[in-house]
């Protein structure tokens, strides 16, 4: 699970990092997404931080 995270977190920034860059997007279609990289950022992250070691259940 933690490594499907890191996997995820990864490749979500550096998407986030492609579309605010390289990619030739323009309003609605850039905001769309910046949407849906952040979400997938957010959501691996809060996965990582909810399964980290020494976490109380």
């Amino acid at each position: 699970m933690r490594v499907i995270c890191w996997l995820l977190l990864t490749a979500s920034v550096l998407a986030n990092l492609y579309v605010n860059t390289v990619a030739d997007l323009t309003g609605g279609a850039h905001a769309a997404a910046s949407v849906a990289t952040g979400t997938v950022l957010l959501g691996s992250a809060a996965g990582l931080w909810l399964t980290r070691r020494g976490a109380e259940a």
